[in-house]
């Protein structure tokens, strides 16, 4: 009799540590290199042409939740993309096209994968054509997801302690690779 309650103990343990090891196998994985020609460089491009639409929604929808909860909300956030759309039509701004280059590196930080992506955008604006600096799209995903949402490095490079706004779980300590 002894044995049963014992063999059950020990088969628990395994498979608790089965788990345990599945999880903590899955969250070291980075997703972003594999995603990257499936899912991101598409979704970038879409979300770097939306407005061209007046597609908010896909905007929004894409964009990490940290960014329309520090713009005071998703109606706030749209009110946002609203004025800047606008502003492009009255300017005669489009984007033309939206270049991306495959990541370099993904980190797992904290219960984020982030990845840099980086990419170039070239607008319309009176019948020119300019291309501005190579910058990046900051792709995050929890690990627990397999969906990206993202968030223009432009302002992150501009001012790096942002991320910390963004997300404070980050350890402050840690550098930051994607924007430094």
């Amino acid at each position: 009799m002894l044995i049963k309650p014992y063999t059950l103990f020990i088969t628990r343990i395994f498979f608790a540590g089965v788990i345990l090891t599945s999880t903590t196998a899955f969250a070291n994985s980075t997703q972003c290199k594999d995603d990257y020609e499936k899912i991101i460089a598409k979704e970038i491009k879409d979300i770097g042409t939306a407005l061209n639409k007046g597609n908010y929604a896909l905007v929004t929808e894409k964009t990490d939740s940290s960014i329309i909860n520090y713009a005071g909300g998703k109606e706030k956030y749209n009110a946002i993309l609203e004025l800047a759309a606008n502003s492009f039509k009255q300017n005669k701004i489009y984007v033309s096209q939206v270049d991306t280059h495959p990541p370099k590196q993904s980190y797992i930080i904290g219960r984020n994968e982030f990845c840099a992506v980086p990419k170039q955008v070239t607008i319309s604006m009176n019948g020119r054509k300019i291309t501005g600096d190579l910058s990046f799209m900051l792709a995050v995903r929890p690990i627990e997801s397999k969906e990206w949402k993202y968030i223009d490095g432009a302002g992150l490079q501009k001012n790096p302690d942002m991320i910390y706004t963004l997300f404070p779980d980050l350890p402050r300590d840690s550098k930051i690779p994607f924007i430094e």
